[in-house]
Formats: C-alpha cells, sequence, structure tokens
C-alpha cells in the first residue's frame, strides 16, 4: 500500500526549500552538481513554453517532501525533453517512490507532446530499460539513455 502521493511540486518559498534540501542531502556523492545554490537557481527559475521546466515531488501522508524529480525541455534540441535532479530521502527509499516519480514524469512528457525523445542520464540502465530507453553511450559506468516517441 502506499502511503505517498506524486504530485507537481509547489511554487512556494517552503516548497523550494524544501527541495533543494532533499536534493542536497541525498545526493552526497555528487555535490559538484548537487550544490544549493545551482538547486536554487534551478528549481526556482520560471519557465516558458517551450522551455519548460516542471517538478514533482513525493509526499508523505503528513505533507512531507520524500522524493522529487524533475523534467525540463532542452533548449538546445527541438522536441527534447531531460529527466533530471531526482532524488528520494533515504528513509523512503526501495518503496516505489523513485519508480512512480519516473513514471509520472514520463507519463507527464507523453501526455503533453505528441512526438519527441527524451534523454536521461544515469548509473542504473536497468531501472529505464523497462520504460523503453536504449542506450545511447556510455562513460565512466554513466549512461546517456534515449526514449523516442
Amino acid at each position: 500500500m502506499k502511503t505517498y502521493l506524486i504530485r507537481p511540486l509547489g511554487n512556494t518559498p517552503h516548497a523550494l526549500s524544501e527541495a533543494v534540501e532533499l536534493l542536497a542531502s541525498n545526493c552526497p556523492n555528487e555535490s559538484h552538481r548537487y550544490e544549493k545554490s545551482r538547486l536554487e537557481t534551478e528549481i526556482g527559475l520560471e519557465s516558458a513554453f517551450p522551455f519548460y521546466r516542471k517538478f514533482f515531488g513525493a509526499y508523505a501522508g503528513d505533507g512531507t517532501l520524500i522524493g522529487i524529480g524533475g523534467i525540463k525541455a532542452a533548449d538546445w534540441a527541438s522536441d527534447t525533453h531531460i529527466l533530471y535532479l531526482m532524488a528520494v530521502d533515504k528513509a523512503h527509499r526501495g518503496q516505489g517512490v523513485g519508480t512512480d516519480l519516473e513514471k509520472s514524469r514520463i507519463e507527464w512528457i507523453l501526455n503533453n507532446f505528441n512526438h519527441g525523445r527524451c534523454l536521461v542520464s544515469t548509473k542504473h540502465k536497468k531501472r529505464f530499460v523497462r520504460w523503453g530507453f536504449r542506450v545511447v553511450s556510455e562513460i565512466d559506468d554513466r549512461y546517456l539513455m534515449l526514449l523516442e516517441f
């Protein structure tokens, strides 16, 4: 039984602060990419079609943010979407939160765009193969993966 709900991340200062803290504290091995000032800028940016940014949060029953995942339009390639900035609180891993965040973001793309491609850079190849992604390249145990639709 799920004890959380996936929904778009709020745009209040509290929601932004909560998202930045979750990402920064749950990705210590990538602190150079998950530096707080960069995250504040990235998550807080206004989006305007076609260069959107959208974040989904996983919220526990008490309203606590336990997971986050983002999507953005690639500004360098038409009809290209990027999954990025995902983290699940350590205490909630292994409960399907990450899987549901992935599913919600991919479904959002497929429901809002008729065609295109989606990219993700990940260490977890199997997680994205199940959604139909294929490996484009591998460097240093990280995979660049592509889903065409």
